[in-house]
């Protein structure tokens, strides 16, 4: 942020700097190098040089490369450099012929000849470089802007996926979780206190969790309450094994990165009458994350190979955040289950 503020005055020092360099070599160069006393009209000459060049610069910069180049119209700014050394030559024809400047100049430096030219080699050489600079300066400021806007696009799609996911949590899973509760209260008090303390937790994660980023030890909390209540509804046909680890090293990590995989599988992989299992283990190695979900695989669920689409935003998150610090693999195992396993770098 501090950085974003100050940015705007580095800019303008830099910019300073430059002009004052430029202005230090064209008006004393010559002077130190050959150790002469140069007329007046040269200092003026050199002044009103550098006047025309940061116009020059300025004007091609903010005004013709935006509305031509940017535009790909790149006609119309080949005439406006054409005019501009055109016009720099008459401003130099007219100065020098009528102040006599190189033959003063000649006549400094000791030559014997000098024939003053029409065409002034020293102030085609400004003009262009100028113009080159400040071409490129311009070019590359509007492809910063286009890749800064393409990143602050991303970010809000990928904040907009993630308020897809909070939402996507099936508004069902709350209110049948609040009946299994409800129903609990008749046998077992403390157990349906429990519950309720777990399902508020949940829901405070869900509605204060928007920053970008989260930390590991709050997502595996969030995960093993979502378990813990979906065995609350759980029938007597689905198994549920869980391999998480107490101690977990944290690292900064997306929110809603690992839920969609699991309740993908309580989606998919459970099945009324028959026999179901669901299987969930988190292993750490530093600051790589191995986690996987198997679940049961039923022909006629609308779990497939793409695995519905919780696994696709998650595909899609995974891409646009951890592009080259993951791997995800989904898909029927040799076992007949469905298998979902994500390897992640969070550092």
């Amino acid at each position: 942020m501090a950085s974003n503020i100050f940015r705007p005055y580095l800019f303008t020092g830099l910019h300073i700097l430059s002009w004052l360099l430029l202005g230090f070599i064209m008006l004393f160069y010559i002077p130190l190098t050959w150790n002469v006393v140069l007329p007046t009209v040269f200092w003026i000459w050199q002044i009103i040089v550098l006047f025309l060049l940061i116009i020059v610069f300025y004007s091609n910069a903010r005004i013709i490369v935006p509305k031509t180049i940017i535009k790909d119209n790149t006609s119309p700014f080949l005439l406006w450099a054409l005019l501009i050394v055109f016009a720099m030559q008459i401003i130099a024809f007219f100065y020098t012929s009528q102040t006599d400047l190189h033959s003063k100049i000649r006549l400094v430096l000791g030559l014997k000849k000098y024939k003053s030219p029409y065409f002034d080699n020293y102030v085609l050489m400004l003009t262009l470089l100028v113009l080159g600079i400040s071409t490129s300066w311009a070019m590359l400021q509007h492809w910063q802007k286009a890749a800064q806007h393409k990143q602050k696009l991303e970010q809000d799609k990928t904040m907009a996926e993630l308020a897809m996911l909070k939402a996507q949590i099936n508004p069902h899973f709350f209110f049948n979780s609040l009946n299994s509760i409800y129903s609990l209260t008749y046998t077992d008090i403390e157990d349906s206190r429990n519950a309720l303390h777990t399902l508020s937790r949940m829901m405070r994660y869900l509605l204060y969790s928007t920053e970008e980023t989260t930390t590991l030890l709050k997502e595996a909390d969030f995960m093993k309450d979502f378990i813990a209540l979906m065995k609350l509804r759980a029938n007597s046909k689905l198994t549920i094994t869980t391999d998480i680890p107490q101690k977990i090293h944290d690292y900064p990590i997306v929110p809603m990165l690992l839920l969609p995989l699991v309740e993908n599988a309580f989606k998919h992989g459970v099945h009324a009458t028959d026999k179901s299992e669901i299987h969930i283990s988190l292993r750490q190695k530093d600051s790589t994350l191995e986690f996987e979900v198997e679940n049961t695989y039923f022909e006629k669920s609308s779990t497939t190979n793409e695995g519905g689409i919780g696994l696709t935003n998650t595909k899609r998150r995974l891409h646009l955040i951890y592009p080259d610090k993951h791997t995800l693999k989904a898909g029927i195992a040799p076992n007949g289950k469905y298998n979902v396993k994500l390897h992640l770098t969070l550092d």
